[in-house]
């Protein structure tokens, strides 16, 4: 995968989580954050955003990660 397409969907990964910042808690933006991946995005590109937070994807903010792992989890079940 290429370096800067990866660092887009990191951007906007990481902005989406950031407008929903006014829902208040962690939890809460997650929730919306990980719903607004699952309907607006390809399968590819969050199959794309979870192996580069599975690499370790330290640019990703703690909201993200958080739906990552849930995502994770879930694939996992």
């Amino acid at each position: 995968m290429a370096g800067r397409q990866i660092d887009h969907l990191v951007k906007m990964a990481n902005q989406i989580a950031l407008n929903f910042a006014a829902w208040g808690d962690d939890a809460l933006v997650a929730q919306k954050t990980g719903e607004h991946l699952l309907k607006f995005w390809t399968p590819a590109m969050n199959r794309q955003l979870l192996e580069h937070w599975r690499a370790g994807g330290e640019d990703l903010s703690p909201v993200v990660s958080l739906v990552l792992a849930g995502m994770a989890q879930q694939a996992a079940s």
